[in-house]
């Protein structure tokens, strides 16, 4: 990715002077919270993180394993700038010496506002304090009533993060900035997973920070994503006025291709950016597009098919799948596209036989483009397991079917596994002690190293067709549609 291993090749004093050229006045923009239990573990994440373009670390006394390693955490503020926070309901007595000692080594403080004092410790500095707001799911409160509560405490930012139910939490936070925001003192976005775009947006829409997990630390937060991954979204290049193009799926829990499509963009002079858009259904994707300025939109599972309903117009591929991963704003409405196809012809060049059987797992818009990239060079076989499914995609291509209980047993030529079977680790669609291929293709990608089913097949001595190739073949296709040459 885009900003993977810079950790290695930069101290955290470069990344630091990097975003000090930044205009702000509060703690951030990006924070990264170094959530570990042990001091050591908090202070490699946050040295990486900051080596990274974070602009400060947090620091969860709550997540600390004791007092001892809480006291060794806080110290770190002598060091390298940090944020250090706590309970998120109210501030427990046991916190109070470590907040006193982080602020007078130049720490900010977070604490919950509703759980602090009226007259604070005068060891912690209101210039360096943030008073903060976290809804829970289902919740419902005007946030502009909770803004001005807290605003009657003093302090120099003011956290509200509501709970997006859904995806219209990232209008509630970008609504919020602009009705409250002109005294910009306010940090605002959305957890939850539905809130990932806030989050991205959050920097363009006014709030003095967004936060992401530090390298190595598992998210503090629902939707919290990793600091790569906000960075590889271009989250301080976007201004409210940048068009969009949003990657749709559910879940994102993350993504390669926001790394290679903004340097694109960079690279061609483009002013559009790429970012993550979690969405449970694209009911609403008319409406959305408007509201979040969307040029146009890559679609991943589980929303390819529905895909074809929101456009206009369709292309030739898009009709002969039955599914698009691209959609494309014309003058004249929405167009469906599908570089799917071109990313799987890219990725199995030179098949593993003449006219090789193909044993195709999956039922959905993936699979739909990999059995049009295939059937013309060989035998395809469908698997899934809504057999259903299976017979309705293998009709349409003119492909014979295979139940999913029978997938181990026969040999094939290549496997294609088109199932999101592989996205967590130790899963795999296949479990047989031998692979009955001479090939496969997975086209799971997974965040770090191989799937399950990839390393199995090396280890087997079985060619591997890389799932990144495709990836990056059909992305080039879907960036030349979104940004056609003048």
């Amino acid at each position: 990715m885009l900003f993977a291993g810079s950790g290695n090749e930069r101290s955290w004093q470069d990344g630091w002077k990097m975003r000090q050229e930044f205009p702000q006045n509060g703690p951030g923009p990006i924070i990264a919270t170094a959530s570990s239990e042990t001091a050591a573990g908090a202070a490699k994440a946050a040295r990486a993180a900051l080596a990274m373009g974070a602009s400060r670390a947090e620091i969860r006394l709550d997540i600390l394993a004791s007092e001892g390693e809480r006291h060794k955490a806080v110290e770190l503020a002598s060091e390298i700038p940090l944020l250090v926070s706590g309970d998120r309901i109210r501030v427990r007595p046991d916190e109070w010496p470590h907040f006193k000692r982080a602020s007078e080594l130049g720490a900010w403080i977070d604490l919950p506002a509703e759980g602090a004092p009226d007259n604070l410790p005068g060891q912690i500095a209101p210039s360096r304090l943030i008073l903060s707001w976290h809804g829970r799911p289902g919740e419902r409160k005007a946030l502009s009533e909770v803004t001005e509560r807290m605003r009657q405490k003093r302090a120099a930012a003011y956290k509200v993060v509501p709970f997006a139910d859904d995806e219209n939490g990232n209008l509630q936070a970008r609504d919020l900035l602009s009705s409250r925001g002109s005294l910009n003192d306010l940090i605002v976005f959305a957890s939850g997973s539905s809130g990932v775009l806030s989050r991205i947006l959050a920097i363009a829409w006014g709030s003095l920070a967004t936060y992401a997990s530090a390298p190595g630390c598992a998210p503090a937060g629902e939707g919290q994503p990793s600091l790569d991954l906000l960075l590889s979204c271009a989250p301080l290049e976007i201004k409210s006025s940048t068009p969009l193009i949003a990657l749709l799926g559910w879940p994102l829990q993350f993504s390669k291709t926001p790394s290679f499509f903004n340097r694109w963009l960079r690279e061609a002079d483009r002013p559009e950016r790429y970012v993550l858009f979690p969405l449970k259904e694209l009911k609403d994707f008319a409406r959305l597009a408007r509201d979040f300025n969307l040029l146009g939109a890559a679609v991943t599972i589980p929303h390819k098919q529905a895909a074809m309903k929101e456009a206009a117009f369709h292309s030739r591929l898009a009709m002969a799948t039955g599914a698009a991963n691209t959609l494309l704003k014309r003058p004249e409405g929405w167009m469906a596209a599908n570089t799917d196809v071109y990313g799987v012809r890219s990725a199995v060049k030179r098949p593993a036989a003449p006219r090789p059987r193909t044993l195709l797992l999956g039922s959905g818009g993936a699979a739909a483009a990999a059995a049009m990239a295939l059937c013309r060079r060989g035998p395809v076989a469908v698997c899934a397991r809504d057999s259903a499914k299976a017979g309705f995609l293998a009709s349409r291509f003119n492909c014979e079917t295979v139940p999913w209980e029978e997938r181990e047993n026969a040999k094939w030529d290549l496997l294609v596994n088109a199932t999101p079977l592989g996205l967590r680790e130790g899963e795999s669609p296949m479990f047989g002690e031998r692979l009955k291929c001479g090939a496969i293709l997975d086209m799971v990608i997974p965040r770090e190293g191989e799937t399950t089913l990839v390393k199995a097949a090396r280890h087997q001595g079985v060619r591997v067709f890389h799932g990144e190739t495709m990836l990056e073949a059909q992305a080039r296709l879907q960036f030349r549609l979104f940004a056609p040459s003048p």
